[in-house]
């Protein structure tokens, strides 16, 4: 199993670094891959689906 943590917040050192760091710790001692991700400052936009 492996997780993706998307860390969305600006602050790429900030507090939710500090959460997703702390449960990476937690799924590392369950033996269990992570990847965290910084997306705070990506000029993402919302794409519209025509179905």
């Amino acid at each position: 199993m492996k997780v993706l943590m998307i860390n969305s917040s600006p602050r790429t050192k900030g507090n939710t670094h500090i959460a997703l760091s702390e449960m990476e710790k937690i799924f590392k001692v369950e033996q269990i891959e992570t990847e965290i991700i910084q997306i705070g400052k990506l000029d993402i936009q919302s794409i519209d689906v025509v179905v």
